[in-house]
């Protein structure tokens, strides 16, 4: 089966970039323009891992990561789910200061600096989805 990743990125170009990147490797994918339109697509759709920039416009990374990781303890709270678990996000991100810190506190399962290659990132997905 063939896991579905969150592509949240303001930036057009690069979020059909990283998104065919993604797709060539045989991931499903899915995208957004900001944390707003991506908490939509959430309430419809099941998502393995979630890829998201920090600097968008409406609702930024910080703001996004922290209301998933709110939503995921509500739901802790209101069932007793044996096999729940925490969506791993990871921050692809020019942003390297207090932002980048803020991000980093809210569990996040790892942080690529933008200026380098999707590829790079590639393995580390696979890693974190259990996948060849």
């Amino acid at each position: 089966m063939k896991k579905t990743i969150l592509v949240v990125e303001d930036e057009s170009l690069s979020r059909k970039l990283i998104a065919g990147t993604l797709i060539n490797h045989g991931f499903e994918c899915l995208t957004a323009e900001n944390g707003q339109y991506a908490l939509d697509i959430l309430e419809k759709n099941h998502c393995d891992l979630i890829l998201t920039d920090l600097r968008m416009p409406i609702m930024d990374g910080v703001e996004f990561i922290g209301a998933i990781r709110e939503l995921e303890t509500e739901v802790e709270y209101k069932a007793d789910i044996n096999n729940h678990h925490k969506i791993p996000i990871v921050v692809l991100s020019a942003e390297e200061g207090e932002m980048l810190e803020r991000a980093l506190k809210l569990d996040i399962a790892g942080y690529f600096l933008k200026s380098s290659s999707i590829e790079a990132l590639i393995p580390k997905l696979k890693d974190l989805l259990h996948v060849q």
